[in-house]
Order: C-alpha cells, then sequence, then structure tokens
C-alpha cells in the first residue's frame, strides 16, 4: 500500500492533506513522506512506522543519544541511501543497518562481503539517522588513521582502468586484502593492511 494511503487508512492523514502534498510534489519535487512531516500533516515517527510496515521491518530508536558500531562504511554510501549501521552484536556478528525511505539490499550484501558479518534492515526516522552520521563523525575524529580512507573515482570508464588503479593502491598501501562488491552504479574495493583500511569507489556506468 502507497505510503500515503496507509496514513490515511490509520487515521493519521486526510485525503485532502494528501492531495496537498502530492501537488507540492508535483510543483517542487521531493519525497511524499518527507513533504507530508515539513508541511506539519504528519510526524516523523507515524512516517517511519508506516514505512517499516510497508517493508515488513522493525523501528529502531536511535533516541538521544547514538551507539558506536565499530562498522565503518563509505559516507558516500550512507548519503547515497540514507543508511547507516546502527548496532553490532560481536557474539553473533550481526549487524543492524538503519533505512530512512527504502531498504537497498544491494547495499546489506556489499556490507556482509566486506565486513563478514550479517546484516539485518531497519527503519530509523530522519533524527534518528542524523544523531547516528555525528556519533559516526565523532569516532573518525577520535580513530583517526585505523578508520577506512575513502577515495572517490567518478570518471573512471572502463575494467582495465579500474584494475590498473585498484593494482597501484594495493601495492602503495602493501595491501594483504582486497575485497569488491557491487552496489547499484557503484563499485566498492576494500583494501586492507594490517588495522589499515582504504574504500575505493568507482561510479560504473
Amino acid at each position: 500500500m502507497p505510503l500515503g494511503l496507509m496514513l490515511i487508512s490509520r487515521g493519521l492523514l486526510t485525503s485532502q492533506k494528501l492531495r496537498e502534498a502530492i501537488d507540492g510534489q508535483k510543483e517542487s519535487g521531493g519525497e511524499i513522506g518527507e513533504l507530508l512531516v515539513r508541511h506539519g500533516f504528519v510526524s516523523e515517527k507515524q512516517v517511519t512506522a508506516c514505512r517499516a510496515e510497508q517493508w515488513g521491518c522493525p523501528v529502531f530508536s536511535v533516541q538521544n543519544h547514538a551507539i558506536e558500531t565499530g562498522i565503518q562504511i563509505p559516507s558516500t554510501l550512507i548519503h547515497l541511501f540514507s543508511a547507516i549501521p546502527l548496532h553490532y552484536g560481536a557474539a553473533t556478528k550481526r549487524l543492524l543497518v538503519g533505512f530512512v525511505e527504502g531498504i537497498e539490499y544491494g547495499l546489506l550484501y556489499a556490507i556482509e562481503q566486506m565486513t563478514g558479518c550479517k546484516t539485518q534492515p531497519c527503519f530509523v526516522t530522519p533524527s534518528g539517522f542524523q544523531i547516528q552520521m555525528q556519533q559516526n563523525e565523532l569516532v573518525v575524529e577520535r580513530c583517526g588513521d585505523t578508520t577506512p580512507t575513502e577515495v572517490m573515482f567518478e570518471c573512471v570508464q572502463t575494467p582495465e582502468e579500474m584494475a590498473q588503479i585498484l593494482c597501484n593502491y594495493g601495492i602503495n598501501l602493501e595491501a594483504d586484502e582486497a575485497i569488491i562488491g557491487r552496489c547499484r552504479e557503484y563499485l566498492w574495493a576494500r583494501l586492507k593492511c594490517g588495522p589499515k583500511e582504504v574504500d575505493l569507489l568507482f561510479r560504473a556506468w
């Protein structure tokens, strides 16, 4: 069921207000849930709860403090998919990944390839996402060299060019492990040398 109709069926939104939001979407664009919240028609918690029901996933409440997971993924992918690591259970090697608008299963699989953990999707509110983002930034500032370095390549055209870049970085880093995954239009490679890691992102045309 579309998000707007689900909110109406729950008695959280009227048809008139939904039409107003849709008219605004036609004029200025934007995601319908975000527009409904911006106009004050519903709360972000109500939108997040409906999205979670659409996907059959739980809602994770970040509240006023975030949790350090120890799992890092490239900030480019975090912003692209509005997805962020929320909680990691070392005993079970299970990583909870929060999404704001919709689940990207390709990203979940890529994270599993890179980290060796089992991912589980859930939903978070936009404000909860921002809180966790701030926590991640603090971790990067505190840990410095122990967090993966991210390098983006937007103009690489051929697999041969990608392979050459990977080899060059691997030699310079003296990498002893290379893991490669695909997530929509991005090829994600993680090179490892002991505790040091480098994430290379290639936009695959």
